[in-house]
């Protein structure tokens, strides 16, 4: 008899990386940028591997993912709830080689558990249960914000950017609360107690950077390339997060930066654009699809498990 999904998920080697986010914040689109970077051009980078882990991973990403936007340059349509739409997350294998000082090689691996959640589920029990069982096994956590959805982000915004939603319209749809409610599930896991920091590294990530105003940001860390040498540049690193930081607290939006600090022992803001321009009328912009640092928060999290050097050019 064939093993459950969520049994195969925990007897996978390596670590498990869990991505989730909040409403409106482009979860779909980014996991179907992420993979298809992961595939091409960020795994030739770091000479690894990307294999989805069953049948149904491989037939949802061409169906629901790459085939709509990659190749018809189509948006995604808004995830619908999984108490009607019952769905297991996207399940991948990434497999990177390197040479150790011997030049021996060595193989990593890290399992990609990739939930595309509608903003209600993880409000709603029953789906809520459904999801804790990849939750709780995660070693890392990916957390998607749409900055639109911050109240004090729109002076910054691009004229051309559709409204966000009213302040306090769903409050428990707010980047915090699904943060915290994650947090809840993630300390059944661990046992630890309320302000007790879990060890748990998390990547927090604002998305749909293409709709902020060009201006201010231009010379910006937020606006560079990354060097794409196959490791991790410290330097930018901590540039990127504490711009990103500081964005949030102008935004009034600190609390988020303050709740992270509480609770986790280590953290990390990122700010990226998986379509790479402002989309109009439901279809990609003309220039296609040019994902910015779309692979930032994984880049990280291979860091913060040995599986990626880290070098820091300004000291050189």
């Amino acid at each position: 008899m064939p093993q459950p999904p969520a049994a195969r998920v925990l007897r996978l080697p390596g670590r498990i990386v869990a991505l989730v986010g909040a409403k409106n914040a482009g979860k779909s689109t980014y996991i179907a940028v992420l993979l298809h970077e992961l595939m091409n051009r960020v795994g030739t980078e770091l000479d690894a591997s990307l294999v989805a882990c069953d049948d149904r991973t491989i037939e949802r990403y061409k169906r629901d993912f790459a085939r709509p936007l990659l190749e018809e340059r189509r948006l995604l349509p808004t995830t619908a709830s999984a108490a009607t739409s019952p769905r297991e997350p996207l399940v991948y294998l990434l497999t990177r080689t390197r040479r150790t000082r011997f030049a021996r090689a060595r193989n990593d691996s890290l399992a990609l558990v990739l939930f595309d959640t509608a903003g209600e589920d993880l409000r709603s029990r029953e789906v809520t249960d459904l999801h804790l069982r990849y939750l709780e096994a995660a070693d890392a956590v990916i957390f998607l914000v749409d900055p639109l959805e911050l109240p004090g982000a729109r002076p910054g915004l691009r004229e051309a950017v559709p409204a966000p939603r009213v302040p306090g319209e769903d409050p428990g749809g707010e980047p915090l609360n699904v943060i915290a409610r994650v947090t809840d599930a993630l300390r059944g896991r661990h046992g630890t107690r309320p302000g007790e920091p879990l060890p748990v590294p998390v990547a927090v990530a604002l998305t749909k950077t293409d709709a902020l105003r060009p201006g201010p940001l231009r010379q910006s860390a937020l606006h560079r390339t990354r060097s794409g040498a196959g490791v991790l540049d410290l330097d930018d690193r901590d540039a990127v997060h504490e711009q990103v930081r500081a964005l949030l607290h102008d935004w009034g939006a600190g609390q988020l930066d303050t709740y992270l600090g509480q609770q986790f022992a280590d953290h990390a803001f990122f700010a990226l654009s998986a379509l790479g321009g402002v989309p109009a009328d439901g279809r990609v912009g003309a220039g296609g699809v040019r994902p910015h640092r779309a692979e930032d928060p994984l880049l990280w999290l291979l860091y913060r498990f040995g599986m990626l050097d880290g070098v820091r050019p300004e000291g050189e």
